[in-house]
């Protein structure tokens, strides 16, 4: 049976502000996205820890290679607030992104360009006071791999947040398809859904739609192969 790939949110942080003095070189990467040159008085840098490697409060977790294939798709991505892409538009833009070990510790850590605007003028200063901390990513992926038994989450009986022996069951998120956008939010939140445009779900409550799509009978008959209503 082919799923529609989950559409999925995961949280992270605004780490780290860039002032003028610390653009060198920076200039030239933020034009290569623009239409026109831009002076480094026209944006402000900043700094997102978008995502890492780490089960979160929700039971989910991206390994490493999964993380480097996000790395690779980051730059040219908008940055939103709220996740908002269809009431709203971009506030910013992704330009250059890399890996950030911290011991075991692995996170995606772009940096986004936004225009000293004066509809950005009060976005940018609530960054820059500390009051917009909080970031979450917006992604597409296949496969949600359980940590216990490594088959696909919709297809075994394990539920992520219990424990097997010495096992705490997580959803590995396998096969990124796409990066959406990622967001300035104020307080990160992860949301599942399965085709675009319905109602976003929780993990565990996508998890049970999906199980039950995944277990619905289907029948052989003359016609060909069909769902069972």
């Amino acid at each position: 049976m082919e799923f529609e790939p989950f559409v999925f949110r995961h949280q992270g942080a605004l780490v780290n502000t860039r002032d003028r003095g610390t653009l060198t070189g920076t200039v030239d990467e933020v034009n290569a996205f623009t239409l026109r040159p831009l002076t480094a008085e026209e944006f402000a840098v900043f700094t997102l820890d978008l995502c890492n490697n780490r089960i979160d409060r929700h039971f989910s977790r991206f390994p490493e290679e999964e993380l480097e294939r996000i790395n690779a798709l980051v730059p040219g991505r908008p940055l939103m607030e709220r996740h908002d892409v269809r009431g709203s538009l971009p506030r910013g833009t992704f330009f250059r992104s890399r890996l950030h070990a911290d011991g075991e510790h692995l996170s995606v850590r772009p940096d986004v360009y936004v225009l000293r605007t004066s509809d950005n003028q009060d976005f940018i200063l609530n960054i820059e006071g500390g009051v917009y901390r909080e970031t979450s990513i917006g992604f597409s992926f296949r496969k949600p791999e359980c940590s216990v038994c490594g088959k696909d989450l919709r297809a075994c009986d394990h539920i992520p947040g219990r424990s097997y022996g010495e096992n705490l069951c997580h959803c590995v998120l396998r096969d990124v398809l796409e990066v959406i956008e990622g967001s300035v939010v104020a307080s990160g939140s992860q949301g599942t859904r399965f085709v675009a445009g319905t109602r976003a779900l929780r993990l565990d409550d996508a998890l049970a739609a999906a199980r039950r799509d995944f277990h619905t009978p289907i029948e052989l008959g003359a016609g060909g192969l069909w769902e069972d209503e």
